[in-house]
């Protein structure tokens, strides 16, 4: 599905531990964007951030909004 993605994509990667996780599973799920990113030049990573994905938007979202502005003027620089 992420291979038929032709817009900009920007992910923000939350690297905390997540609630309900069993082991390395959030851990094996981010490192596969790896692939991802390198098969699609639409997505790529924004940032990587310290937080669990209950506080990426209270606590990152700086990066987010950031994110959120380089997809705009990706789009805005293409038409």
């Amino acid at each position: 599905m992420l291979d038929n993605i032709t817009v900009p994509v920007r992910y923000v990667v939350a690297s905390g531990t997540s609630f309900g996780s069993r082991g390395d599973e959030q851990e094996r799920i981010r490192t596969s964007l790896d692939a991802v990113t390198a098969r699609n030049p639409d997505i790529q990573i924004g940032a990587k951030v310290a937080s669990n994905h209950g506080a990426i938007l209270k606590k990152d979202f700086r990066a987010i909004a950031e994110a959120v502005r380089e997809v705009d003027a990706l789009h805005h620089g293409r038409r």
